[in-house]
């Protein structure tokens, strides 16, 4: 769990039964897979990062650092290109100028597949659908993605 989570919270979780472990930095989950840390000013998220043959697939919760600063971070953590991000990209009620933008980081920054979902906005998933054509992928729950 993210170090900034609430003490409370954390007790809650150990209570019943879970192994808590604080992430303030990158660490590995396990073979292959690792958190970005603790990510973000006000509202503290991390980031899942799978590492595998064709890039890092980043999967993400509600993006509130920032979808290019997630993918920047995890680029900068692994020296790998990304293969895919999935996951919500907190863009509803963004501007077609700052998704173009974002759009346009993505690209500049060498993401090869999309998976937007939930908080990513239908606006946003109109133009990445546009940008990425069959390297968008049409997600949601109980999609199957086979890497």
């Amino acid at each position: 769990m993210p170090h900034a989570f609430p003490k409370s919270f954390k007790a809650n979780v150990k209570s019943r039964g879970v192994k808590v472990i604080d992430v303030d930095k990158p660490i590995k989950i396990f073979n292959s897979i690792y958190t970005t840390g603790e990510l973000g000013t006000f509202i503290k998220e991390q980031s899942l990062v799978i590492t595998s043959d064709k890039g890092l697939i980043i999967v993400t919760g509600c993006s509130h650092p920032g979808i290019v600063n997630i993918v920047k971070k995890a680029e900068e953590i692994f020296d790998k290109e990304v293969y895919l991000v999935i996951g919500g990209f907190h863009l509803i009620g963004s501007s077609d100028s700052e998704l173009k933008s974002i759009i346009s980081d993505f690209r500049k920054l060498g993401v090869k597949n999309v998976a937007p979902c939930h908080c990513s906005g239908d606006r946003a998933r109109e133009l990445f659908r546009e940008e990425y054509g069959e390297n968008f992928i049409n997600n949601g729950v109980g999609k199957i993605i086979k890497v």
